[in-house]
């Protein structure tokens, strides 16, 4: 054919008619279609296939450079070439736009690493290719998944994301960069990151509810009037109302107040009473305060602080409370997020992980 390569004179005979065969084969499966027909052209790709599987390497290789570029190639070659060894599937797996997903999930399966780095650096992989490549649980393939800003991530391989970075936190730092994620999961992957990282999560979705708010207000009395009693309603509007300290409780309470108990907590340390009524008063469940006074690092605490309108002194009753040194960088950190944070956005946040928590026992 005209554009067919020089050939290597020196080469064996039987290797030599071979190779030129299938380079002539590979060279009529890329004819345009108003050149060859759709027969035409399943026929001679069978015809390949056969000298391929019989093939040594790099008559293999050079037909996989030949297809790598056609659109119109048939999809049981590109596998075959996709899911060879990675030297040959190479120009397949990085310039090939036609192949499927169906193609690109068995190369994912059968392939090696190398195959599923490749596959995970192409442009526009759809969320079914990308949950395939986060299954192999092979860090640097995720980390690949997750720089590819063309490729698309489902909910549920977001999910799976979140969870392994509690084990994994350059998955944290790559997971608050994408699209995909949402408060709910952001709010869950706080628990596992560094201060820079929560800080990270804070900005991008810790919001206001002004508009729920306003949008809402009316609707309190008429809930009020039917004493709460769509549990539905009573979680949604728990989450939107403006309060969040439990002003009914602290009318109870022997302290009298959140700061009073906490004056009292500063004192005696994390005594299990102390910490079921701060919880109580706070409005939030004892596990999330629980969760929130084993943190190291502070932040929680101070997200804490000011959702419940206490000031900045307040932090530090539970800092000594726990024994904790008040020179602490963390300590800083925390006072970071606290002057960072207006009360609705804290609230928001707590709220969220409340809301969690409720999610969990329901489970």
């Amino acid at each position: 054919m005209a554009n067919a390569e020089s050939y290597e004179l020196n080469q064996p005979a039987p290797q030599r008619a071979r190779d030129v065969l299938a380079r002539r084969l590979a060279d009529i499966v890329g004819l345009p279609s108003s050149r060859l027909t759709p027969g035409e052209r399943w026929i001679v790709a069978d015809l390949l296939y056969d000298i391929l599987r019989a093939s040594d390497a790099s008559i293999r290789q050079r037909c996989a450079r030949r297809l790598a570029g056609l659109m119109e190639a048939p999809p049981r070659l590109l596998r075959v070439l996709a899911c060879d060894e990675f030297e040959i599937a190479q120009p397949i797996l990085e310039d090939c736009r036609a192949l499927t997903d169906f193609d690109l999930l068995e190369i994912v399966q059968t392939g090696s690493l190398q195959h599923r780095m490749a596959v995970a650096r192409r442009e526009a992989i759809s969320e079914i290719i990308s949950a395939a490549l986060v299954a192999s649980s092979e860090p640097p393939v995720i980390e690949c998944v997750l720089k590819n800003m063309t490729t698309a991530l489902a909910a549920p391989t977001v999910d799976r994301l979140v969870g392994a970075a509690q084990d994994e936190l350059r998955y944290a730092t790559l997971l608050i960069r994408r699209p995909e994620l949402r408060p709910a999961q952001a709010f869950r992957l706080f628990w596992g990151c560094e201060h820079r990282e929560r800080f990270q999560i804070l900005e991008r979705f810790a919001v206001d509810r002004t508009i729920l708010i306003d949008s809402t207000e009316d609707i309190f009395p008429m809930v009020s009037v039917e004493g709460w009693d769509d549990p539905l309603v009573s979680r949604v509007l728990r989450y939107i109302d403006r309060r969040q300290r439990n002003r009914e409780a602290s009318d109870l309470s022997p302290y009298g107040s959140l700061e009073g108990v906490i004056d009292t907590f500063c004192l005696e340390g994390a005594q299990p009473e102390l910490v079921s009524e701060i919880a109580i008063l706070a409005g939030i469940h004892k596990r999330l305060l629980t969760r929130m006074l084993d943190d190291m690092a502070g932040e929680a605490l101070a997200i804490l602080c000011k959702a419940t309108g206490l000031k900045w002194p307040a932090f530090a009753g539970f800092w000594t409370g726990l024994g904790r040194s008040a020179q602490h960088e963390t300590v800083e950190q925390a006072r970071k997020v606290y002057d960072s944070l207006s009360v609705e956005k804290a609230q928001t946040v707590l709220r969220y992980w409340n809301l969690s928590v409720e999610d969990g026992d329901k489970r």
